[in-house]
């Protein structure tokens, strides 16, 4: 049987869920259109807030709290896939220096197909890559230069070497690839 503390937070939170739940997907939806990240924000959301549920008093004040916990857990997130990438391409920066000891590796065609991909990328990806590989430029010193933030660097960055990623594995050229990651680093 359930003592009535114990009942009255199980009520509260079944009201706060039941009243914020498509606040908060609509606010998420905002960030990312991927459905099962989105479910999987919600649900460590709530799990976060049922941990917190003794601080909730008022329903419609526990909405800022919990965007500002989804908010973190997307940011968290993002660091995370970040992080990925980061270790991604200091592996494939060791793989591409011994590649690059191959001849075969420095032929025209190969280097034309690296364009070809690099021109295909969105404009502000583009941008940001070609300044950091070909300038040598700073994330920091790129975000002057196009009076961007560097967090909006990262993300172009970010975005860049996956798009590379994609179109490099996908058409088989992976030995490109690890000429753009060794080229950029």
């Amino acid at each position: 049987m359930q003592d009535s503390a114990s009942y009255k937070r199980e009520q509260l939170f079944n009201s706060l869920y039941y009243a914020s739940r498509d606040k908060l997907y609509q606010y998420l939806r905002r960030y990312t259109h991927d459905n099962h990240l989105l479910q999987d924000l919600l649900q460590q959301s709530y799990m976060k807030v049922w941990d917190r549920i003794d601080n909730v008093y008022d329903v419609e004040a526990a909405l800022p709290l919990l965007k500002v916990i989804a908010r973190n857990l997307l940011v968290d997130l993002i660091r995370k896939r970040l992080k990925e990438d980061e270790a991604w391409m200091e592996k494939m920066q060791t793989e591409a220096g011994q590649l690059l000891m191959q001849p075969e590796t420095g032929s025209r065609e190969l280097m034309q197909a690296l364009d070809i991909a690099i021109d295909q990328l969105p404009d502000n990806c583009r941008k940001v890559y070609l300044l950091h590989r070909d300038e040598g430029l700073s994330y920091r010193d790129i975000s002057l230069r196009l009076s961007i933030s560097v967090s909006m660097v990262e993300k172009h960055m970010s975005k860049a070497i996956r798009l590379l990623k994609q179109e490099l594995l996908v058409n088989g050229d992976l030995v490109l690839l690890l000429v753009a990651v060794n080229r950029l680093l």
